[in-house]
């Protein structure tokens, strides 16, 4: 029998999907009432881009989120794992921002076309954290490790310096 984490978390996960369905339809309903049904004759090929870019970005984060979340049964069928809490940080938290983002963007696609470029935000932020996460550390420690070396013999010299200025004093 499964332990009540496991139900629990069951029980929140679906909540939680629940609750993202309804954040995607409310950000792509409209967005296809308004603009591709009633405005039609202004929907062209840069727009259809950028609507099945944004869905196609939201679709991507909701599969991975659902996923993460996969229930796993014993053979009689019986609960075993709850599957990853999705209130937990790190990753789930960046497909659940997609999915925000995304709906945002269509939600201002409603008031100008314009709005539509905020879409590069996204690749935007994981280029910051990828050169912050790995490019950057790699690059200061590349640095760090050709430092010491150039110190060395900065040192070495100095001190070479110092032997060949000093000579022996024999005091009487």
């Amino acid at each position: 029998m499964a332990n009540s984490g496991a139900k629990k978390r069951k029980t929140q996960n679906e909540k939680e999907l629940f609750k993202v369905r309804l954040i995607m339809a409310a950000g792509t309903i409209p967005y296809i009432l308004y603009r591709v049904v009633y405005h039609s004759e202004t929907f062209g090929g840069w727009l259809w881009f950028a609507y099945l870019s944004l869905n196609a970005l939201n679709m991507f984060a909701y599969y991975i989120i659902t996923s993460m979340c996969k229930l796993t049964y014993d053979n009689n069928g019986e609960l075993i794992d709850g599957g990853s809490d999705l209130n937990q940080g790190g990753m789930t938290e960046y497909y659940f921002d997609i999915i925000y983002v995304c709906c945002i963007i269509q939600g201002l696609g409603l008031i100008s076309d314009k709005c539509l470029y905020l879409i590069l935000v996204i690749p935007a932020f994981a280029i910051f954290k990828i050169w912050k996460t790995f490019i950057g550390p790699y690059l200061a420690s590349r640095n760090q490790q050709q430092q010491p070396q150039e110190e060395k013999s900065k040192r070495r010299e100095k001190m070479e310096k110092k032997q060949e200025k000093q000579k022996v004093k024999y005091v009487k």
